[in-house]
Protein backbone atom coordinates (compact mmCIF):
# COMPACT_ATOMS: atom_id res chain seq x y z
CA UNK A 1 0.00 0.00 0.00
CA UNK A 2 1.43 3.13 -1.16
CA UNK A 3 1.68 6.10 1.92
CA UNK A 4 0.97 9.79 1.23
CA UNK A 5 1.94 12.43 3.62
CA UNK A 6 -0.87 14.92 2.22
CA UNK A 7 -3.48 18.16 3.04
CA UNK A 8 -7.01 17.55 3.31
CA UNK A 9 -9.14 20.43 2.89
CA UNK A 10 -11.60 21.47 5.45
CA UNK A 11 -13.44 25.24 6.24
CA UNK A 12 -16.01 27.03 4.33
CA UNK A 13 -15.57 28.53 1.29
CA UNK A 14 -12.51 31.13 0.81
CA UNK A 15 -12.21 29.93 4.65
CA UNK A 16 -9.44 27.38 3.62
CA UNK A 17 -8.19 25.52 6.18
CA UNK A 18 -6.16 21.74 6.25
CA UNK A 19 -5.37 18.72 8.08
CA UNK A 20 -2.06 17.50 6.90
CA UNK A 21 -2.67 13.46 7.32
CA UNK A 22 -1.59 10.55 6.36
CA UNK A 23 -3.08 8.27 4.02
CA UNK A 24 -3.71 5.52 1.42
CA UNK A 25 -2.59 7.46 -1.84
CA UNK A 26 -6.02 5.50 -3.72
CA UNK A 27 -8.19 6.91 -1.03
CA UNK A 28 -9.93 10.54 -2.51
CA UNK A 29 -8.34 13.42 -1.20
CA UNK A 30 -11.15 14.47 1.60
CA UNK A 31 -11.63 11.04 2.53
CA UNK A 32 -10.52 8.56 5.23
CA UNK A 33 -7.44 8.70 6.36
CA UNK A 34 -4.65 6.45 8.40
CA UNK A 35 -3.22 9.56 10.89
CA UNK A 36 -3.40 13.15 11.55
CA UNK A 37 -0.11 14.91 11.51
CA UNK A 38 -1.07 18.24 12.25
CA UNK A 39 -2.53 21.44 10.57
CA UNK A 40 -2.23 24.19 8.01
CA UNK A 41 -3.87 27.44 8.03
CA UNK A 42 -2.83 30.23 5.02
CA UNK A 43 -5.21 32.89 6.59
CA UNK A 44 -2.85 34.07 9.25
CA UNK A 45 0.52 35.98 8.52
CA UNK A 46 2.48 34.49 8.67
CA UNK A 47 0.75 31.27 7.99
CA UNK A 48 0.27 28.90 10.45
CA UNK A 49 2.05 25.16 10.36
CA UNK A 50 1.47 22.94 13.24
CA UNK A 51 3.07 19.78 12.92
CA UNK A 52 4.13 16.73 15.13
CA UNK A 53 7.63 16.06 13.73
CA UNK A 54 8.37 13.24 15.47
CA UNK A 55 5.28 11.45 14.31
CA UNK A 56 6.34 12.33 10.71
CA UNK A 57 10.00 11.56 10.76
CA UNK A 58 8.31 8.30 12.36
CA UNK A 59 6.16 7.66 8.44
CA UNK A 60 9.24 9.00 7.30
CA UNK A 61 11.16 6.21 8.38
CA UNK A 62 7.91 3.48 7.17
CA UNK A 63 8.33 5.38 3.84
CA UNK A 64 5.50 7.41 3.69
CA UNK A 65 6.06 10.26 0.57
CA UNK A 66 5.06 14.12 1.20
CA UNK A 67 3.06 15.47 -2.02
CA UNK A 68 4.64 18.58 -3.11
CA UNK A 69 2.97 20.86 -1.25
CA UNK A 70 3.50 18.98 1.97
CA UNK A 71 7.53 18.95 1.52
CA UNK A 72 7.46 22.37 0.61
CA UNK A 73 5.58 23.33 4.00
CA UNK A 74 7.84 20.86 6.09
CA UNK A 75 10.75 22.44 4.25
CA UNK A 76 9.97 26.01 5.63
CA UNK A 77 9.59 24.66 8.98
CA UNK A 78 12.59 22.46 9.21
CA UNK A 79 11.24 19.26 8.96
CA UNK A 80 12.73 17.88 5.59
CA UNK A 81 16.25 19.45 6.78
CA UNK A 82 16.15 17.69 9.85
CA UNK A 83 14.56 14.05 7.93
CA UNK A 84 18.54 14.43 6.26
CA UNK A 85 20.46 14.78 9.31
CA UNK A 86 18.48 11.47 11.21
CA UNK A 87 18.91 9.90 7.90
CA UNK A 88 22.82 10.22 8.26
CA UNK A 89 22.06 8.89 11.98
CA UNK A 90 21.46 11.92 14.44
CA UNK A 91 19.17 12.15 16.89
CA UNK A 92 15.96 14.52 16.63
CA UNK A 93 16.73 15.55 20.18
CA UNK A 94 19.94 17.57 18.75
CA UNK A 95 18.29 18.70 15.31
CA UNK A 96 15.91 21.04 17.59
CA UNK A 97 16.86 23.77 17.32
CA UNK A 98 16.82 23.12 13.16
CA UNK A 99 12.69 24.33 13.86
CA UNK A 100 13.30 26.84 15.52
CA UNK A 101 15.84 28.55 13.86
CA UNK A 102 13.44 27.61 10.73
CA UNK A 103 10.59 29.10 12.37
CA UNK A 104 12.69 32.28 13.15
CA UNK A 105 13.28 32.73 9.74
CA UNK A 106 9.80 32.44 8.65
CA UNK A 107 8.73 34.94 11.31
CA UNK A 108 11.29 37.09 10.08
CA UNK A 109 10.56 36.80 6.12
CA UNK A 110 7.10 37.44 7.22
CA UNK A 111 7.49 40.49 9.11
CA UNK A 112 9.27 41.93 6.61
CA UNK A 113 6.79 41.41 3.95
CA UNK A 114 4.70 42.91 6.25
CA UNK A 115 7.15 46.29 6.82
CA UNK A 116 7.26 46.50 2.88
CA UNK A 117 3.34 46.15 2.20
CA UNK A 118 2.89 49.12 5.32
CA UNK A 119 5.16 51.18 3.41
CA UNK A 120 3.95 50.71 0.28
CA UNK A 121 0.36 51.95 1.22
CA UNK A 122 1.58 54.81 3.48
CA UNK A 123 3.51 56.13 0.21
CA UNK A 124 0.48 55.45 -1.85
CA UNK A 125 -1.55 57.28 0.69
CA UNK A 126 1.26 60.63 1.04
CA UNK A 127 1.25 60.83 -3.17
CA UNK A 128 -2.41 60.49 -2.82
CA UNK A 129 -2.88 63.24 -0.63
CA UNK A 130 -0.44 65.71 -2.07
CA UNK A 131 -2.37 65.14 -5.40
CA UNK A 132 -5.42 66.70 -3.81
CA UNK A 133 -3.59 69.48 -1.89
CA UNK A 134 -1.95 70.94 -4.90
CA UNK A 135 -5.45 69.95 -7.17
CA UNK A 136 -7.16 72.20 -4.21
CA UNK A 137 -6.46 76.54 -4.26
CA UNK A 138 -5.05 77.73 -1.89
CA UNK A 139 -6.66 80.79 0.10
CA UNK A 140 -3.98 83.76 -1.09
CA UNK A 141 -5.14 82.31 -4.37
CA UNK A 142 -8.49 82.19 -4.17
CA UNK A 143 -8.35 85.95 -2.34
CA UNK A 144 -5.78 86.94 -5.57
CA UNK A 145 -8.38 85.85 -8.08
CA UNK A 146 -11.37 87.90 -6.07
CA UNK A 147 -9.53 90.80 -6.19
CA UNK A 148 -8.75 90.89 -9.93
CA UNK A 149 -12.49 89.89 -10.89
CA UNK A 150 -13.57 92.76 -8.61
CA UNK A 151 -10.60 94.89 -10.02
CA UNK A 152 -12.33 94.26 -13.55
CA UNK A 153 -15.97 94.32 -12.69
CA UNK A 154 -16.56 97.91 -12.98
CA UNK A 155 -14.58 98.65 -16.56
CA UNK A 156 -18.01 97.44 -18.23
CA UNK A 157 -20.23 99.90 -17.00
CA UNK A 158 -18.08 102.62 -18.66
CA UNK A 159 -19.51 101.31 -22.43
CA UNK A 160 -23.35 101.60 -21.40
CA UNK A 161 -22.16 105.41 -20.25
CA UNK A 162 -20.39 106.20 -23.33
CA UNK A 163 -23.80 104.66 -25.09
CA UNK A 164 -25.73 106.53 -23.19
CA UNK A 165 -23.57 110.15 -24.20
CA UNK A 166 -23.44 109.10 -28.11
CA UNK A 167 -27.54 108.82 -27.65
CA UNK A 168 -28.03 112.25 -25.97
CA UNK A 169 -25.80 114.01 -28.96
CA UNK A 170 -27.84 112.21 -31.60
CA UNK A 171 -31.18 112.97 -29.71
CA UNK A 172 -29.99 117.10 -29.29
CA UNK A 173 -28.90 117.30 -32.95
CA UNK A 174 -31.77 115.20 -34.09
CA UNK A 175 -34.04 117.67 -32.10
CA UNK A 176 -32.34 120.94 -33.73
CA UNK A 177 -32.95 119.50 -37.05
CA UNK A 178 -36.68 118.95 -36.37
CA UNK A 179 -37.14 122.46 -35.13
CA UNK A 180 -35.27 123.76 -37.94
CA UNK A 181 -37.28 121.69 -40.22
CA UNK A 182 -41.25 123.32 -39.35
CA UNK A 183 -39.56 126.95 -40.08
CA UNK A 184 -39.27 126.04 -43.51
CA UNK A 185 -42.44 124.35 -44.18
CA UNK A 186 -44.69 127.30 -43.94
CA UNK A 187 -42.93 129.28 -46.43
CA UNK A 188 -43.69 126.52 -48.83
CA UNK A 189 -47.41 126.11 -47.76
CA UNK A 190 -47.52 129.72 -48.60
CA UNK A 191 -45.96 129.50 -51.70
CA UNK A 192 -48.49 126.32 -52.80
CA UNK A 193 -51.49 128.82 -51.53
CA UNK A 194 -50.57 131.65 -53.17
CA UNK A 195 -54.23 131.98 -55.13
CA UNK A 196 -53.15 133.10 -59.18
CA UNK A 197 -56.25 132.17 -60.08
CA UNK A 198 -58.64 134.86 -58.41
CA UNK A 199 -56.97 137.62 -60.71
CA UNK A 200 -58.70 135.88 -63.62
CA UNK A 201 -62.11 135.61 -61.97
CA UNK A 202 -61.85 139.49 -61.07
CA UNK A 203 -61.05 140.04 -65.01
CA UNK A 204 -63.86 137.46 -66.08
CA UNK A 205 -66.20 138.92 -63.60
CA UNK A 206 -65.98 142.74 -64.77
CA UNK A 207 -68.95 143.80 -66.33
CA UNK A 208 -68.27 144.68 -70.46
CA UNK A 209 -69.06 148.72 -70.48
CA UNK A 210 -72.33 149.24 -72.33
CA UNK A 211 -73.00 150.39 -75.75
CA UNK A 212 -74.16 154.12 -76.06
CA UNK A 213 -76.13 154.60 -79.65
CA UNK A 214 -74.39 157.46 -81.48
Amino acid sequence: MAVRIRLQRKGAKHMAFYRIVVADSRSPRDGRFIDQLGYYDPLKDPADIKVDTEKALDWFSKGAKPTETVKSLFSRIGIMETWHHVRQGKSYDELRHIEEDARKRMEAAAAMTRRKKDAAKAEKKAAKQAEEESAEPTAEDAGAEATGAGEETPEPAAEPQEATEDASDSAESGGEETAETPEETPAADEATAEPEAPAADEAAAEPEPEKTEG
